[in-house]
């Protein structure tokens, strides 16, 4: 019985030929690597509402490449610290003023939806306010001076077409009313 025994097969190493890995091989592979399993960890668990998509997707459809970008420069939502002490009183109405250069777009939304603005310096201007739905267009008067009597909730962006041959239109980034 002492010539039947054997003595327990160990296993070979690793042929350097026949072995592979799936590791990346170096740091910025294995950083793309964890970025695209977390990628898909979150697209699996959380996606993307498909209201978010039509939104994002209406949005680019209005961008134009020939408007000057404003820049938000005030809003009381976030800013109102700053005029704290200057008024009492609960605020009812949303300050928004926009910055292109020399024009600016100064507006106040209350809280029915109302929104009146101003073009500053003051010049007849086509104002187009881009939203979900659509767009909806108004003129100023030769003071600069509009309004839109029902503006849409969710995000909006404005923009500001002067009359002027030589002023280049000015867009707004979107903000959320």
């Amino acid at each position: 019985m002492s010539g039947d025994h054997q003595e327990p097969s160990q296993p070979s190493p690793p042929d350097s030929e026949t072995a592979h890995f799936d590791w990346p091989n170096t740091v910025d592979a294995a950083r793309e690597a964890t970025f695209q399993r977390l990628r898909s960890l979150v697209l699996e668990n959380d996606p993307v509402p498909a209201e978010v998509i039509a939104s994002a997707r209406a949005s680019f459809a209005l961008r134009s490449i020939d408007d000057e970008l404003a820049s938000l420069v005030y809003d009381s939502m976030t800013d109102g610290d700053l005029f704290a002490g200057v008024r009492s009183g609960t605020r009812a109405v949303r300050q928004l003023s926009f910055e292109a250069g020399e024009l600016v777009l100064e507006m106040e939304v209350t809280g029915a939806r109302y929104l009146v603005g101003q073009v500053v310096p003051p010049q007849v201007a086509v104002i187009e306010l881009r939203h979900r739905g659509g767009t909806t267009n108004v003129e100023t008067d030769e003071l600069g001076c509009f309004h839109f009597r029902a503006v849409p909730e969710g995000p909006v962006s404005f923009r500001c077409c002067p009359a002027r041959p030589a002023a280049p239109p000015v867009a707004t980034s979107w903000i959320t009313l």
